[in-house]
């Protein structure tokens, strides 16, 4: 069971940077979360349209977070798994209402700051301003490693890929939301979903 001392998000920093996780400001980003926070399946991190919003660190569970799109289609946005930060970008760099809305699928554990409290912190921490810059070029590289794989792998193939990274996945999200997240029409999804890879 994870506790607050355990530095879990100080150590996926360590991880992500190459700084060591007992590095002060480390430490100090990590004590700025609350935590843990425990979720059954089925809770909710996030509504559309809420207007305070988090940074959460997932240490357990899994999950998905989905957008609404102009034409009112709910599109899968992103997968929840350990070990990653996950929030609403709109709410966090403007200010606005969420554009996305995430739940866990499983139970799970996690960790979270406002993101009034994050802006504080980084604000008046110019090392860890450094430091974000690397966690965001992270996170830049995972994005287009998705979509780098989406292009260039058989739909198929890559079908069998996130159904073996996030087992149930069409039990949590609909075909319309995953046929969106795959850049595909809802039945050439369906195609993909019933073939099989010789």
């Amino acid at each position: 069971m994870a506790k607050p001392n355990d530095y879990l998000i100080a150590q996926r920093l360590s991880e992500m940077t190459g700084l060591s996780e007992s590095t002060n400001f480390l430490i100090e980003f990590n004590e700025a979360f609350e935590g843990p926070i425990h979720f059954k399946a089925d809770e909710t991190l996030w509504k559309m349209g809420d207007k305070k919003g988090y940074i959460w660190f997932i240490h357990e569970g899994y999950g998905f977070d989905k957008m609404l799109l102009e034409d009112g289609t709910k599109m899968l946005n992103g997968m929840i798994e350990p070990g990653i930060f996950i929030c609403d970008e709109n709410t966090l760099l403007w200010g606005g209402s969420s554009k996305t809305g995430a739940t866990m699928n499983t139970d799970g554990t996690a960790f979270r700051m406002s993101h009034s409290k994050w802006r504080e912190h980084i604000i008046q921490n110019k090392p860890m301003q450094s430091v974000m810059l690397n966690i965001m070029s992270h996170y830049v590289q995972m994005r287009k490693l998705r979509l780098m794989k989406m292009k260039m792998m058989d739909k198929i193939e890559y079908w069998k890929y996130i159904q073996e990274r996030f087992n149930g996945i069409e039990k949590y999200c609909s075909q319309t939301e995953i046929a969106c997240y795959f850049g595909v029409s809802k039945s050439t999804m369906h195609r993909i979903m019933k073939s099989e890879i010789d």
